[in-house]
């Protein structure tokens, strides 16, 4: 017993003797060695870099085209704050920006092509998503913890697609867990929408998407169930609403 609380107390007092650096070498350990779980149908890989002068380099490779402004719009916009927040949301990350570390996030789309390059720390990462971060990544997220996350997304809507006219208004989980996306579209659209049999077409083209089904297989287990788009006016009028299941994907 005398053995075991003498290698306690020594493992205390090592870990409370630890350096900034020391800890900052353990968090791009920890990020680095974890950083294959967090690959999905819009990031293709991360990694976390010492950079120096208390500062760690973030950097996140995803599928972005570059034709695509509207995903990279809000990947600039709001995916370095959800980074941030995940960070805040872990001791060790917490521990870091409050002894002032700084975490200079880069985004890049396919080429190397630079889509954010913003550095965080504790006094510019907005809100506090950390509990519900952790719930999600624990198994145990339900609509509020959905919501919180996808808050973030919400805070830089509405976002246009140029090429279409189509503008998400909002992200949001309704109480069974379905992912509800709010598009408003143009006047054209909205003719096209209303033509007998256009549902159907409109469905089969998302369905055939390999983003949708990387989305149903990203989300299954934050207990997500079904993906809607809410198609609205200017006036925020409904004019379809289309429902994607993931039996639809068989």
């Amino acid at each position: 017993m005398k053995k075991i609380l003498v290698v306690c107390f020594t493992a205390i007092l090592l870990t409370a003797c630890q350096s900034k650096n020391d800890k900052i070498r353990n968090f791009i350990d920890m990020y680095n060695r974890s950083s294959s779980m967090m690959s999905n149908y819009m990031i293709k890989s991360t990694k976390a870099i010492d950079s120096g002068n208390d500062e760690i380099t973030i950097e996140v490779n995803t599928s972005n085209e570059a034709g695509d402004e509207m995903q990279a719009d809000m990947m600039k916009t709001s995916l370095p704050q959800l980074i941030g927040q995940a960070i805040k949301s872990e001791p060790t990350g917490k521990e870091l920006l409050n002894k002032g570390v700084k975490f200079n996030i880069k985004i890049y789309g396919v080429g190397a092509r630079l889509i954010a390059d913003e550095v965080l720390d504790n006094k510019n990462i907005k809100g506090d998503a950390g509990n519900d971060l952790k719930s999600i990544s624990a198994g145990s997220s339900g609509p509020d913890q959905l919501n919180a996350v996808l808050d973030v997304f919400n805070k830089n809507l509405p976002s246009e697609d140029p090429s279409s006219g189509i503008k998400i208004m909002s992200i949001k989980a309704d109480e069974e867990s379905n992912i509800v996306y709010t598009a408003q579209v143009p006047e054209s659209f909205q003719k096209l929408l209303k033509v007998e049999g256009a549902e159907q077409i409109v469905k089969d083209e998302m369905l055939r998407s390999p983003q949708i089904q990387q989305i149903f297989s990203q989300t299954e287990r934050l207990g997500v169930k079904n993906l809607i788009y809410k198609y609205t006016d200017s006036q925020g009028k409904n004019i379809k609403e289309i429902i994607l299941t993931k039996e639809d994907l068989k």
